[in-house]
């Protein structure tokens, strides 16, 4: 997967860090590298990062060829870290022998099972609420294609570390049995393009379902009823698509306390659409919002 260099657009938006009421014992200057010597994750926080301020932290696990840098300037968010005011980790995948970078996600897309992606990337995620102070209610991923993937096969092995998920492109097992069902279960944004020509929006048979499929099982986990949606009207993410071409629904009946699950289409949006910084901002306010 490759990426152009994009302009990152800015924008006023509501800071979400909050005021610790006692004193920290988090360094007020930490590194902006963690991991291990032989993968090593970088990190961006506030420029006014406060030690004794609590913040989100957001993960950013990329598509197979690209990195976390590039992911991160693909989604652009690294604006948003110091205006919404979020501590967030852009690991990169191991390098394969096609010299890519893949993750050993749900099903898709690396040849290497013996790469323990999930405990890599769970001992990022620890090692940052040890670095830096996050709150362990507020801990998401953003995944794209490989990283959504990913994101899922968190969602499997991995979810009482993270609150929520949203998935660009991505998808998860085929076989459910495949899936060792987190406990507890996290929040789930789908967002898929229909004109995907790379993992398609219908899925592929025996390799992994399509969006509304995914939707619909992740609404299932979160005790929500499946063929139960809200239209949620929609917006205009892709300059390149005419008017608002991505249709978001919820799925909103009976799930369980705190648990949320939505699904936004992309109407003849590719595998790579090009967005607005709304997308970044309406993706990270509908994270940011939910906490364990």
């Amino acid at each position: 997967m490759k990426h152009g260099t994009l302009l990152i657009g800015l924008a006023l938006l509501v800071g979400c860090g909050s005021s610790s009421e006692s004193g920290s014992d988090f360094s007020p200057d930490p590194p902006t590298v963690i991991g291990t010597e032989d993968r090593p994750a970088s990190v961006a926080i506030p420029k006014d990062y406060d030690s004794n301020t609590t913040y989100p932290l957001l993960m950013v696990l990329h598509g197979a060829g690209a990195d976390g840098q590039t992911q991160a300037g693909y989604f652009q968010l690294f604006p948003l870290v110091d205006e919404k005011q979020f501590v967030m980790v852009y690991p990169n995948g191991e390098l394969s022998d096609a010299d890519r970078r893949l993750w050993n996600g749900a099903g898709c897309c690396t040849s290497d099972d013996s790469v323990d992606d999930v405990g890599y990337l769970s001992d990022l995620i620890e090692e940052a609420k040890q670095t830096y102070n996050v709150d362990p209610k507020r801990v998401y991923l953003m995944g794209h294609s490989n990283g959504g993937f990913m994101s899922f096969r968190l969602g499997c092995e991995a979810s009482r570390l993270f609150t929520a998920m949203m998935s660009l492109a991505g998808g998860t097992y085929w076989d459910p049995a495949d899936c060792k069902p987190g406990t507890p279960p996290v929040s789930v944004l789908v967002v898929h393009g229909t004109a995907d020509d790379t993992i398609p929006y219908d899925g592929s048979p025996n390799a992994y379902p399509g969006a509304v499929a995914i939707a619909e099982r992740s609404a299932a986990s979160a005790g929500c009823d499946p063929e139960m949606t809200t239209p949620l009207g929609s917006a205009d993410f892709v300059p390149s698509l005419p008017g608002e071409e991505t249709d978001k629904v919820a799925y909103s009946t009976g799930c369980d306390t705190g648990l949320e699950v939505e699904l936004w289409t992309i109407n003849d949006g590719a595998h790579i659409p090009f967005f607005t910084i709304d997308f970044a901002d309406q993706v990270t306010d509908w994270l940011f919002r939910l906490s364990r």
